[in-house]
């Protein structure tokens, strides 16, 4: 819910970018602000009112293989996880590139390598689940600071906004970090 008021501070202006601690939780979130949105009557806000948009994500849906994704897209969502094949996770960064998706929910691994910037960042947590140790695990602060670097467009905005969730215990560490 406190994501879903997030993304609407910004939908049909600006593009976010979300970051989860999983694959399967990129799906989750995506699924939960988009049901959100059908349920507040609010969806008709994720896509531009420019047909070419809608026309667009209608044929590309044809060359989607993940199922997630195909669910996804029609409403102006993206998923991109590293579990995703290429093809679909170049879409996915094409379309949000050229404005076609409002929100995009990734992993972490969208922070590094690929130049995907939107006007707000969402951090959905700082731990992702480690599978050599078999628990979650903190991100590097670098990796937080790669996801945070993502928010803003310099050729089309003066500044950008990063918000990150985390628990109340890591609060006081974020915020004197980040000051």
């Amino acid at each position: 819910e406190i994501t879903y008021n997030k993304v609407m501070e910004c939908v049909g202006r600006d593009q976010v970018l979300e970051f989860a601690h999983s694959r399967k939780d990129t799906y989750k979130t995506a699924k939960s602000i988009r049901d959100m949105a059908i349920e507040n009557g609010t969806i008709e806000k994720f896509i531009k009112n420019d047909s070419a948009t809608r026309e667009i994500l209608r044929t590309e849906l044809e060359n989607v293989t993940s199922p997630d994704l195909k669910e996804l897209l029609p409403y102006g969502f993206g998923i991109h996880h590293a579990g995703m094949n290429r093809v679909d996770r170049a879409l996915v960064e094409d379309l949000f590139a050229d404005g076609r998706l409002q929100v995009l929910v990734s992993t972490a691994t969208l922070a590094w390598g690929v130049n995907l910037p939107a006007h707000l960042v969402i951090i959905k947590g700082t731990e992702f689940y480690d599978p050599k140790t078999k628990r979650y695990a903190d991100y590097p602060i670098t990796d937080v600071l790669q996801m945070m670097g993502r928010a803003g467009r310099p050729q089309f905005d003066d500044r950008g906004f990063a918000c990150i969730f985390v628990e109340e215990s890591k609060k006081a560490f974020y915020t004197k970090f980040l000051y």
